[in-house]
Formats: structure tokens, sequence, C-alpha cells
């Protein structure tokens, strides 16, 4: 009998082994071709072998990459039929990575019919869902609109040419890809690009629209965004080494550079170099701050000495009081070329001292700068709600979406002297003026002071806020960047606290990973006032909302000051910065060697970050 039981389970290791990967051979990374009767590709003059998936798959391993790719594509399919049967016949594979090509038969008229077979809001809301049910399973979606129909094709029921209609699924399809952060491969605008130079699809096609070989070599052959995905999966989560760089070093008891934040500038006008960085002194008061000066790159490889700009000095008031703007986040805004300043206007009396008993006296203030020139401070008009009685983006990272509107992160309070709270608002910017679109979800923590110095960011088509306060910082996420789950407290993958409190937390996002910068306790850093410093650095897991305990290291390190006043930004494809200024409030920091030096922690990336790739092309 146990001779029986051996003979059986030896038989069933070599099936196992005969279904899947040989012994000591890896398995494949899986990659899905979901779509219509296109991607399906079997037809008169189109063998299995030649359709787009497998050539792709053939050219993948002849590079030596260990891929399987499926096909999955059904005739006369839309992405209706897609979210049905995605589960089957997609998930159920385990892919790392699915390509998604609809289109064709969403936008198509049947006979005696007056519209498309799915109207075009239907169709990118199934390609969102589609998304977003895909990165659920963990795996990376990968976009690609529909080759355009050949001059001589058949028209639809309504009589009309194939691309009429197809060219504004393609923008669509376009824009999903653009809101969710997803690859994009654009069949639709080469196909018809090729139609307008003169180029005849017929010869691409077997009927007009459906690829022949020609056409399906030329799908697999544009692939290459997904090519480059696949190599990012097989090479692993993103690691990050760190170089840090010694700005300049100011301690004369009087003053410190504080706050330096740094921003690309991309302005034509005076071929500025490609960054600058904003940073104003701390004048040895409680959160008293002078104007706004500016540094950026010079030709020796450091950095110029900050010059003060006139426009964005301290100005009085009617009342004597000086008005300010301080916690200020610079940001390239590419549509419009301006560099935008955001900061928090803050009145002060004479001694230094806040004032913010009246109202509006924290505003949303912003400056812009053209490459030549800076705005003087100008105002974001809010509702003349008691809620924004004091109201501030200090400190907050904020973003650009790709119809150019901006979410802004603030925090704000009533008269009564409550505990803050936090909203993000959707803005409008022309070049000259922003203006409040939208606001978002009230966030509210009733505990000590509340919620402060939101920071915001988008990866991977979901918005993560990360928020501060008192007693530990906070996170929580978003699909549409204005309204907001419950937040809960940043935890360790382990279920530990973070132990970052009473100070801000930033962002840093690359195509394959998403990364917190931090301070937090257990670090020898006792001495350290509310554990601020070292600067760490982790990737999260954004299904748990976690930090990866495994993946922390340290940015900036201590020596003694504090560094809890920061910045975070995507500096080119290669490399992020993080930008701090130390600050030096004894002799012990001194003893300890705090010198007041402005630091940049370079993230140099493991691989290039496909968010920022042509960044500085000409």
């Amino acid at each position: 009998m146990r001779a029986m039981l051996r003979l059986v389970v030896l038989l069933l290791a070599c099936l196992a082994l005969g279904a899947g990967a040989t012994r000591g051979e890896e398995a494949p990374l899986v990659v899905v071709c979901l779509g219509d009767s296109i991607t399906k590709g079997v037809r008169a003059g189109v063998t299995a072998d030649q359709i787009y998936s497998q050539q792709f798959e053939q050219d993948l391993r002849s590079k030596k990459l260990n891929v399987r790719v499926i096909n999955q594509g059904v005739g006369g399919e839309t992405t209706a039929g897609a979210l049905q049967r995605l589960d089957r016949d997609v998930l159920a594979h385990h892919p790392a990575l699915v390509t998604l090509m609809y289109g064709t038969n969403d936008c198509y008229v049947d006979a005696g019919q007056q519209r498309s077979r799915l109207s075009i809001d239907e169709y990118r809301q199934n390609l969102e869902q589609l998304i977003a049910r895909i990165r659920a399973a963990g795996a990376e979606p990968i976009l690609m609109t529909p080759p355009a129909y050949a001059s001589q094709s058949p028209a639809n029921g309504l009589g009309e040419h194939g691309n009429v209609r197809l060219k504004e699924y393609a923008a669509a399809c376009r824009a999903a890809a653009e809101r969710r952060d997803v690859p994009l491969v654009d069949h639709f605008q080469k196909w018809h690009d090729a139609l307008s130079r003169g180029e005849a699809l017929e010869g691409w096609t077997t009927d007009g629209y459906h690829p022949n070989t020609i056409g399906h070599s030329g799908i697999a052959e544009s692939m290459q965004v997904a090519e480059t995905a696949i190599r990012d999966l097989l090479a692993g989560p993103v690691d990050f080494d760190v170089r840090v760089e010694e700005v300049l070093s100011h301690d004369d008891g009087k003053s410190l550079w504080y706050h330096p934040r740094a921003t690309i500038n991309l302005s034509s006008i005076t071929g500025d170099p490609g960054y600058l960085m904003t940073l104003q002194k701390h004048l040895m008061a409680d959160d008293h701050y002078g104007g706004l000066a500016v540094t950026r790159p010079n030709n020796d490889g450091g950095w110029a000495a900050p010059e003060p700009v006139p426009a964005l000095a301290w100005r009085k008031n009617k009342a004597g009081e000086t008005i300010a703007v301080c916690d200020v986040t610079p940001g390239y805004h590419p549509p419009s070329g301006k560099v935008l300043a955001l900061g928090a206007k803050i009145l002060y009396d004479d001694a230094g001292k806040q004032l913010t008993s009246t109202r509006h006296a924290h505003q949303v203030a912003y400056a812009i700068y053209n490459g030549r020139d800076w705005s003087e401070w100008k105002l974001l008009e809010l509702p003349d709600d008691d809620k924004y009685f004091l109201a501030t983006p200090g400190c907050a990272q904020w973003i650009v979406e790709p119809d150019g509107t901006i979410l802004l992160p603030i925090y704000h309070q009533g008269p009564t002297g409550e505990v803050y709270a936090a909203t993000v608002l959707r803005c409008g910017f022309d070049g000259q003026e922003m203006k409040l679109l939208e606001q978002g979800t009230t966030l509210e923590l009733a505990e000590v002071r509340g919620l402060c110095e939101p920071s915001i960011t988008r990866f991977r088509g979901r918005y993560h806020l990360t928020l501060r306060n008192d007693l530990k910082g906070y996170v929580t996420t978003s699909d549409d960047g204005l309204h907001y789950a419950p937040i809960t407290p940043w935890l360790f993958d382990d279920g530990q606290e973070l132990g970052s409190y009473n100070t801000q937390q930033h962002w840093i996002t690359h195509s394959g990973g998403l990364f917190l910068v931090y301070t937090r306790r257990g670090a020898d850093n006792d001495h350290i006032v509310r554990h601020r410093a070292p600067l760490f650095m982790a990737r999260i897991d954004t299904g748990a909302l976690r930090v990866l305990r495994a993946t922390e290291k340290i940015v900036i390190p201590e020596r003694g000051g504090e560094l809890g006043n920061f910045g975070a930004n995507a500096a080119s494809e290669n490399e992020a910065w993080v930008t701090v200024g130390e600050g030096v409030w004894n002799d012990d920091a001194r003893r300890r060697g705090a010198k007041g030096t402005v630091f940049i922690g370079h993230i140099q990336w493991s691989r290039p970050d496909r968010l920022r790739a042509g960044w500085f092309d000409s």
C-alpha cells in the first residue's frame, strides 16, 4: 500500500512539473491581451502565430524575457462584455499585466439605430472600472486605442465612416489613461497619421479595419510601453540609493534658512536652469519668517547664494501689521509654463508674534514666476464661510491634474478656535489667476489641534493624502481627489505605529512605487525635539496603506539639529529630492555637528521613473 501511495505522489509531481515550469525554472510573467475581434485576430489570411499578442510574446522571448502572453479577444465585444468576463477569463490567470483594446464595437451604430452601442461616457466609465478591478487584483493595466479604419471600409448603420465616432472614443481612452495614470499605446493615432499621409490602410487590413499580418506586426511593434512595464515588473520593486548634498550652511544666531523646497523650472523665457528652490529665513522666534528667497544651480555644480525676491517681501497693512507668506511649496504648472509658489499668508505684530484673532489673518497665497519675474503675492478667494476663518496650505504638496486644474490641500479653523480640519480644493489656473472650482470632504479629528499640513499625491489613478496631528500621522485615499475615506493612523506593515507625530510627512511618487518621507520615534533620537531627525523614506503598501519597514532608509542623517520642515519633489526620471534646513536651537545641537545646513537628499532610483520620462527633452 505504501509503495502504491509513493507511486501516486510521484505521478502527481511529474504532472505538476509538466503543466507548469520545469524544476529550477522560474514561472513566466503572465500578460493577458483583452479585447474584441481585433485582438482575437485569427481570420482568413491570419494564423494564430501571426496575431499581435503572439508576435509580442515572440519578440519578448527573443530578448530573453520570461513572459507568457494569453490572448483573450472575443469578436463583437464591448467594454461592457469585458467587465462581465474579467474575473473568469483574465484575473483567473493571475496576470502581472493586462492590455485593454476596446472602442471599435463600443462606438459602432447598428443598422436601424441612431446611437452607438455604448455612449462615450459609458465607454470611459467601463474602462475606468476595468482599470480599477485589474489593479485591485495586483496587476498593471495598459490601455490601447484601437487602430483607425482604412479609407475604404464599411460604413456604420448611419452611413458614417468608422473614424468619425472612433476618433472621439480614442480621445476618451486617452483621457481615461491620463486620469488613472495608466500607460497608453495609441494605435489609433499612429494609423490615423498614416492615413493622413496618404497611406492606404487597406494594405494593413483584411477588410478595412481588421488587421492582416502587416497590421498585427505594426500593433506588436508599437507596444514598447508594455515592454517597458514588463521589464519593470520582472526587475521587481523599485529601490533607491541616497546621496546627501550640502547646499549651504548658515548659523549666526540671528536666523536660519528654513523651508527649502524645490521644483523643476521649464520656462523658456530666459533659458533658466532646470530647477529652482524657494526658502526663507527663520528669525529665531516661533514661526517668524522673513520674505521669500530663491536659489538656483550655478555653473560650478553647486547652488547660488539665496537671493531675496523684492516682490515677495514683507509689507504692512493699514493697521501697521506685517503681512508675510511662509510655509511655501513651489511647483511647475505645465499647461501655463509657469512656476507657482503656494503658501500661507500670515500677520505678525512688531515682536514677530502671529496674529490669528481676525478673519482671514491666515489665507491661501500664491505667486507666479514666468521665467523672468515673480508676481507679487495674490490671494485665493474662498467662500465667506466660518470654517475658513483661518485657512492655509502651509507646507502642503499639491498636484496638477491632466486637465490643468490644481488639487490643493489646505487646513482651516473657525472663529471659535476649534481644532483644525483639512480639505482638498480643486482650483483653476489660467497662467494669471487661481480660482476655486470645487471643495472636497472636510476631514476632522477632535484630538489636540486636529489635522494640519496635508499633502496629496496621485499614484496609479488613486489619490493619497497624508496629514499631521499632534499625536500621530494619518492617511486616507480617494478616487477623485476631493472625497476621501475615513482617515487611519500610519502604521508599519507589522502593525506597529509609525511613530511620526506633530510633524509633516511628504510623498515621493515613482512609476514603480509610492514612497513616504517622515520622521519618527525609536531612532536613538530622544534628544531631538519631537524626534524630528533623521528623515526616513520607505515604500508604501498601497493596498493596506502601511509603511514597508524593510524598505526604510535614512535620507538625511541626524547630527543634533531638527529636520521637521522639509520638502520632497521629483527631479528627473532618475532622481527625486528631499530638501530641508537644519534647525539649530542650542549648543548641544552644535556640539553634535549641526551647522544650520540646507540639505538635498538625492534619491537615486534603481530604474527610471516612467512618470518623468521626457521632462527635459528639447
